[in-house]
């Protein structure tokens, strides 16, 4: 079996969409995370900070800063949430630094607090100092010359309307970074287990997905050589099942296609293979001077007349059919009276009617004008088709009727005719291509004027139709009638 690349395609869409969501999660988590300890450690320290600005404010009021206020934060006995406390005076010199032992030589950088010294802290705290002795509180991530990040938090110290000096908080944020590190490893372990245990799951998945785009690959390919019996599965549901139908209508739609053609073909070839047979029989005949008389040599040669005028007059109707079809026939419409058309068709089949033996009725007002919207010249040929078929099909003594009515804005003219009725079975595609009741074609019709009349009315926005019954025959077709 042939590697699917589509299947390997989808596989790997879809554990590279595991191994991004993983590592997404893992920026998104870790970037929240830190603004969000960040926020919390600040919002901790801001209120410890104001309070002792507050106590160092009152106690300056009452004679300045002095030793025995640095007792209150002792740094054995109080506790700043394990950030170290900076105080400095208005000129930005330390007063007090807790704690303020140095980092002891060789001590690591990242996941071990160390302590500073007053010129490391001074440098760590220096610009969100200037800002806190301008009056303003301070809340920022700084880095150490060291290159250990710190929480700086400040207030300034107010006394008399005066800012005196200013509380500052550092602390640590390594043990953020530890945490990170953790989590980390935690994401990528559990995002490449994930990406594990996925692999069968979207394996089934996108197999189950590509089979029957498979199925569907092969019924294309069947088509394509000619075989529109196959057909692919429809019971997938979604977009698949209906690209499935889809085919399934297009196989359909296209065994019928090529049915028509072939009958098309076959139909065409016996339409002309009689008249060819029959005028190279009479040919052979005459070169061969089997006919001996006059007479018949005139016969031969009137029959080979007739069929060749048979002959001209179906690949005529082959091309105008072909044309109808391609929409090539120009059908320019223009008001018109309609009593012109019935008086031309009155004009040649009054004696063809009698000539057959048939009556013919034109239960039509020829007295006011009808007036249509429509183009006359194939409204008439439409009619002459109706006509030579009704005077093929009536019985000798029959009768033919050409009626007019108006129906919803539309003229609707029909011809009846007295004869065999036309089988229901028949009905549904008696204008088709080379489609005859008459399966003998006794009538010595082609099979071809129906499916011209149905090509007209289609190309002029129109419709014909056909009803047959209890010995009557009727086709009728509409005409736009002229605002």
């Amino acid at each position: 079996m042939r590697k699917s690349v589509l299947l390997r395609k989808i596989v790997l869409l879809l554990l590279s969409a595991v191994l991004l969501s993983g590592i997404l999660s893992s920026v998104i988590y870790i970037a929240v995370t830190r603004r969000s300890y960040v926020e919390m450690r600040t919002k901790e320290l801001m209120p410890i900070a104001r309070t002792i600005s507050e106590m160092l404010g009152s106690a300056q009021e009452q004679g300045g800063f002095n030793r025995g206020v640095w007792v209150l934060f002792d740094r054995d006995n109080t506790n700043f949430l394990g950030a170290s406390l900076h105080i400095y005076d208005q000129d930005g010199l330390s007063q007090m630094s807790q704690p303020d032992t140095p980092r002891p030589p060789g001590a690591a950088r990242r996941g071990q607090v160390y302590r500073m010294s007053e010129e490391e802290d001074y440098t760590l705290v220096s610009s969100d100092l200037k800002t806190v002795l301008a009056g303003a509180e301070a809340s920022a991530i700084r880095q150490s010359e060291s290159g250990e990040q710190y929480l700086v938090v400040g207030v300034p110290i107010q006394s008399g309307g005066a800012i005196t000096g200013a509380v500052m908080f550092t602390k640590s944020v390594s043990e953020l970074d530890a945490a990170m590190r953790g989590l980390n490893r935690t994401l990528i372990i559990s995002t490449f287990a994930a990406f594990l245990i996925m692999l069968i799951p979207a394996y089934l998945f996108a197999k189950r997905l590509v089979v029957p785009i498979r199925q569907m690959r092969d019924v294309a390919i069947a088509m394509g050589k000619g075989d529109f019996t196959v057909r692919a599965d429809e019971g997938q549901k979604g977009e698949i099942g209906e690209l499935a139908a889809s085919m399934n209508h297009f196989a359909l739609e296209s065994g019928q296609l090529e049915q028509t053609r072939r009958d098309y073909v076959a139909n065409v070839s016996h339409e002309l293979r009689t008249p060819i047979a029959s005028i190279r029989a009479m040919g052979e005949t005459l070169r061969d001077g089997m006919a001996k008389t006059q007479e018949k040599r005139d016969r031969f040669y009137q029959n080979i007349v007739r069929e060749s005028m048979r002959l001209s007059r179906l690949v005529d109707d082959l091309l105008e059919l072909s044309r109808l079809q391609a929409g090539r026939v120009a059908m320019q419409k223009s008001h018109f009276d309609l009593r012109e058309v019935f008086q031309n068709i009155l004009d040649v089949y009054s004696h063809v009617a009698e000539d057959a033996q048939v009556a013919l009725v034109v239960d039509v007002d020829m007295q006011a004008p009808i007036g249509a919207y429509s183009n006359p010249d194939r409204v008439e040929q439409a009619l002459v088709i109706l006509m030579d078929n009704a005077v093929k099909h009536s019985h000798t003594g029959g009768r033919i009727d050409i009626g007019l009515c108006i129906n919803d804005g539309h003229l609707e003219i029909s011809v009846e005719n007295t004869g065999d009725d036309i089988p229901p079975e028949d009905l549904p595609y008696i204008f088709d291509r080379f489609y005859t009741v008459d399966k003998s074609h006794s009538g010595g019709g082609t099979g071809l004027g129906l499916s011209i009349a149905s090509e007209v009315m289609k190309g002029l926005g129109e419709r014909i139709w056909a009803q047959s019954g209890q010995g009557h025959t009727r086709f009728t077709f509409t005409v736009a009638q002229a605002g």
